[in-house]
Order: structure tokens, then C-alpha cells, then sequence
């Protein structure tokens, strides 16, 4: 919506799709509503330092100077919005509605909504975009499938931006909205396009699992008020983050995220760690918004403060993405995109509150480059102002890649074998496979993977089967032989994408996002066996140390038929 106002702003007509209306189901509005920025009395240059070594060097220098740079120019935006907010230092925060005292996002999509409406911006929901359209001169527009009506349709668009955020509904255990799904990645990726850095998933440490099954988390301060311990009883995180020199959760949710996820996950290995959250007094249930939020999760029978629960890490962000230069272009002309389907300016791992900064910014940045294009402007693509290189026919390669170290030496290419990706075909043609699958197999009949003997599968079958998928391979702790079999599973998983069967817009809905899901796994498993050493959030038991050798990027593209992979 950020990049939608901007875009409408320098006069632009301007259509925004999505799968939901407009705002809802998305991360944003779930978000606590902070952003942190360099102001009152943090400078932008403190700002980069921070984002730069919790990003464990692997931001992009371009991106990251930018970023910390221009981020207070966001103020004068959402103020002009009418977005509520009050500054603090290192940032601002949004001001929740009353009314949903829950949704500290809500204040931030309703502003950018209301001021999308008045300068006339075009809002169509229950659209799942299934493809890019190209011309000679770049992108011309989107196909997409209506999976409220079963139909296909096509917008033609002299420039398209992505703002589809990450793929966290790829994991069972997310915070992230089942409609999160990676569609961004699967469209960048078909339309030929180089995502960066795909290895690295942000898990947020305080996950719990309540009685009856809800995920669900707790922001890392409540570390300074109720122990976290392992199976021995010891408080082990408090030692690591003393070793580390983070005073304080706080400090720790700003900085040391991936540590944290890291250090419980290991710890699970050995026995449960639990959360004390008896710890904190009762009266304190009751009296803080957060933690009766939390509360309500729990059954009567079993509050949260009569006892420990066991904890696990819940994925939150991905900071890889799609390739983009400092004004949100891509390599190719006409496509634009910001916010979390993009790369490279958070690194290996994120800040708290950068997420919300790089929407605003970036989708401010990517709206006016977006809007220029559109007006016949000369808009640079990444490639031409030397943002992401030289794109060779087997992937990216060169030294001029952002934030290159060097040349790349053949011990440091891929180590796996090219992974086939699905067809890209038209709409017209998912949806004519789809529903001639229908009837060959009932919703939730047991799965059945290439080989055996059902010839289709009810897309609600294949979505926990890919769930199933990550939460084997791409969790926070990964290791070197089951990557590997990652391989092979991802390759039956993609067989099952044409196998899916479609009897109504439930069945089309998930059918859809599977591939996205398909899409979002195939880039991570491969990005994190690639990737020989341990560094942010993605840690390898048989590399499990930091190796200066690998502060490179590691992009994936298509290359004909299969993904490439190269680093730099």
C-alpha cells in the first residue's frame, strides 16, 4: 500500500491485487507496529552499524546505506498518511487502535488504505497472480486466477511491483498468516529474475506450543523476567547472551534473534527447554495487554502462570529474496519490488523493527521508480547500475555482485546437483490440469507420493506434506547428509504439483499457493546446502562455525528448466 499511494502520488494509475482485501491476512497488521530508524538521538550511522553486525556482514553496501541513510524520511510520509504514531529513540511506534488493542499493525494498514482510496488507487481482492506477462520492453503485465470464480484474469500494466512478502505458511510452526505463501519468489524466479541469500529463515526464538495446539510467542524481553531452561535445569540462554554481551532480552530481540533460535534449538536436541512462565506473578496476567493475550491461549484449567511450557522456536521472516538495486528495480525493466519478498538489505538476520522500515521505505522508493517507468521515464534495472552483475546463462556470476568479496573459486560453487523446476505455463493450463484431476481423489485421503499408486492428490493433502518438508530439513539446526535427501523429497514434492485435484475455490486457493510453497522450499533447502558453514539463521552441525570465506551471496535463478546456483 506504501508503494500503491506512492506510485498514485506522482499520478499514476494504479491497481493493487492481492488474495485477501486489501490489508488483511498479512503480516503487517499482526506486526507489533515498531520501526527502528536512526532518530532522537540514534544516528543513521548507529543504525547501519546495528543493522550491518546483526545481519552478521552479509548485508548488500548499497542497500544497507541507503536504507539506514533515507529511513527517517519515512516519518514525513506516514505523517502525511495519517498514520498515528509517536517517535521514541531508534524509532517510532504505530499507535494501536483501541478497538483491536491486539493487531499493532491495524492503525499502520488502515492509514495507507484510506489515503490509497482517496487518490483513487484500485483495490481487487481473490486473486492469485500465476504469472508475469513480457514484451520485448520488459514486464507488460499479470495473469492471475480469480479463485473465488475459477476464472483467469489478465491485467496489462506498463509496470508490475511485488510486495508479497515472505513464505512462512511454508512452516507449520509460523506467526506468519496462512496466506504468506512465497508467491513473489515463484514469480520473480519464472520471470527470470536472481533471489539472493534464500538460506537464511528468521526463526523467533520464544515459540510455544499451548495446550490444544496453538503457536504462538512471546517477545524475548520476558528472558528478564522468567527463566528459560534446559533439560539439566540450567539457564542456558542467559549464559550465551552474556558471553555475547546483550544485557538484556531487549537488547537481545534488537540483535540476537538467530543466536537465541540457535542456542534453544541445540538445547531441544538434548531435552525439552522450558519456559518459566510461572515466574511472573498472576496479577500481571491479568493486568498487561500482551500477556492476557498470551493468557487466552491457555485452557482454564491450565494458565499460563501454573507452570512452564515447552519451547521451541517459531518461524518468523525471511531476509532473502529477490535481487533489487537502491530504488527497488530488478534485473528486469518494468519489475519492481520491495519489502520482505526482496533480499539483501537485512544480511543474515534481521533487527527488530527494520522489517516495517524497509516496507515503508523501499515501497516508497519502488513506487515512484515504479510509477516513472510507467510515465515512459528511463528507470536503470539492477544489472546496468551494477547491483547485481553480470547475469550469466548458468546463474550470476562475476565479482561485481553487491557486497563481493573476490572471484569465486571452484571450491566454492554449487555442490549440488540442479534442481528441475515445474513448467511455467499459463493459467488457463494449471487450472485445465487441476480440474481434470478432480474426482481421482477425495480431500484427505492419505498422500501418496510419485510411484505409488493414486494419480492425484487433494491439494490440502500436498500443503502438509511441503509443511512435513520443512519442518524435517529447514529448521533452524540443519545438517549436511539430510539436505541432501531434501533433494530427492523436493523433486517428488514437485511431481505432486501437477497431481493436485481441484473440486472448488478452497481446493484452487491452495493449489495456487502449493506452488509458490513448492517454490519457497526448493530455495531454501537448496540455499542451505550450499551454503558450507554456519552463520545468522541458518546453522549447519557440519559446519557449525562462521567462515570468512563465505561472506559471499549465494543467487539462485532459472537456468532453462532447473535452478542454478552460484555464489559471489
Amino acid at each position: 500500500m506504501t508503494a500503491a499511494l506512492t506510485a498514485a502520488q506522482q499520478g499514476a494509475r494504479v491497481v493493487s491485487m492481492s488474495k485477501v482485501r486489501p490489508g488483511n491476512a498479512t503480516c503487517t497488521i499482526y506486526a507489533g507496529g515498531g520501526f527502528t530508524l536512526g532518530v532522537e538521538g540514534m544516528s543513521t550511522e548507529e543504525h547501519r552499524k546495528m543493522t550491518y553486525e546483526t545481519g552478521r556482514l552479509m548485508n548488500v553496501p548499497e542497500l544497507l546505506d541507503v536504507f539506514s541513510r533515507d529511513a527517517p524520511s519515512i516519518i514525513d510520509f506516514l505523517r502525511d498518511a495519517g498514520v498515528p504514531f509517536t517517535i521514541r529513540r531508534g524509532g517510532i511506534g504505530i499507535r494501536p487502535d483501541p478497538a483491536f488493542p491486539l493487531l499493532g499493525g491495524k492503525a499502520l494498514t488502515d492509514g495507507l488504505h484510506n489515503a490509497c482510496l482517496g487518490l483513487g488507487v484500485t483495490f481487487v481482492s481473490n486473486v492469485v497472480a500465476m504469472r508475469l506477462l513480457a514484451s520485448d520492453g520488459g514486464i507488460s503485465g499479470v495473469e492471475c486466477i480469480d479463485h473465488s470464480s475459477g476464472e483467469v484474469v489478465t491485467f496489462a500494466a506498463d509496470a508490475v511491483l511485488l510486495a508479497t512478502g515472505g513464505g512462512g505458511a511454508l512452516y507449520e510452526r509460523t506467526d506468519n498468516p496462512r496466506r504468506i505463501t512465497g508467491d513473489g519468489y515463484r514469480l520473480a524466479l519464472d520471470a527470470s529474475c536472481h533471489l539472493l541469500d534464500m538460506e537464511f529463515v528468521q526463526f523467533y526464538p520464544m515459540g510455544f506450543d499451548t495446550p490444544g495446539g496453538a503457536h504462538w510467542f512471546m517477545d524475548l524481553g520476558v528472558v528478564d523476567r522468567a527463566r528459560v531452561t534446559g533439560p539439566d535445569g540450567r539457564e542456558f540462554l542467559k549464559e550465551m547472551l552474556r558471553k555475547e554481551g546483550i544485557s538484556s532480552g531487549r537488547e537481545a530481540n534488537l540483535l540476537a534473534r538467530d543466536k537465541c533460535s540457535v542456542a534453544i534449538a541445540l538445547e531441544n536436541e538434548k531435552g525439552q527447554c522450558l519456559l518459566h512462565l510461572e515466574d511472573i506473578p498472576k496479577e500481571e496476567w491479568r493486568s498487561s495487554v500482551h500477556y492476557r493475550s498470551v493468557a487466552r491461549m491457555f485452557p482454564p484449567s491450565s494458565p499460563p502462570w501454573k507452570g512452564p511450557v515447552p519451547l521451541n522456536p517459531i518461524e518468523h521472516y525471511f531476509p532473502g529474496g529477490v535481487a533489487i538495486g537502491t530504488e527497488g528495480q530488478t534485473e528486469i525493466p518494468g519489475l519492481f519490488a520491495c519489502g520482505e519478498v526482496t533480499g539483501g538489505v537485512d544480511g543474515a538476520n534481521r533487527v527488530g523493527g527494520n522489517a516495517l522500515t524497509s516496507c515503508v521505505l523501499f515501497g516508497m522508493k519502488a513506487g515512484r521508480s515504479a510509477a516513472r517507468h510507467a510515465k515512459g521515464e528511463d528507470v536503470a534495472t539492477v544489472a546496468s547500475v551494477g547491483a547485481v552483475g553480470t547475469v550469466a546463462k548458468t546463474g550470476v556470476a562475476g565479482s561485481n555482485m553487491p557486497g563481493a568479496t573476490g572471484s569465486v573459486g571452484p571450491e566454492m560453487r554449487l555442490a549440488a546437483a540442479p534442481l528441475e523446476l515445474p513448467a511455467v505455463r499459463p493459467a488457463k493450463e494449471w487450472l485445465d490440469l487441476w480440474r481434470g484431476n478432480a474426482g481421482a481423489v477425495a480431500p484427505g485421503a492419505e498422500p501418496v507420493l510419485p510411484g505409488g499408486s493414486a494419480r492425484a492428490i487433494a491439494p490440502s493433502d500436498l500443503r502438509v506434506l511441503l509443511k512435513a518438508f520443512s519442518g524435517r530439513y529447514l529448521l533452524p539446526v540443519r545438517r549436511g547428509h539430510l539436505l541432501l535427501q531434501a533433494q530427492t523429497d523436493i523433486d517428488s514434492l514437485r511431481v505432486l504439483l501437477e497431481r493436485q485435484a481441484v473440486k472448488d475455490s478452497r481446493d484452487l486457493l491452495l493449489a495456487a499457493e502449493n506452488l509458490s510453497l513448492w517454490y519457497t522450499a526448493a530455495l531454501v533447502s537448496q540455499g542451505a546446502l550450499v551454503r558450507r558453514e554456519s552463520r545468522g539463521a541458518h546453522y549447519r552441525t557440519d559446519f557449525p562455525a562462521e567462515d570468512p570465506a563465505w561472506r559471499k551471496h549465494i543467487y539462485m535463478g532459472r537456468d532453462g528448466g532447473t535452478l542454478s546456483s552460484e555464489t559471489s
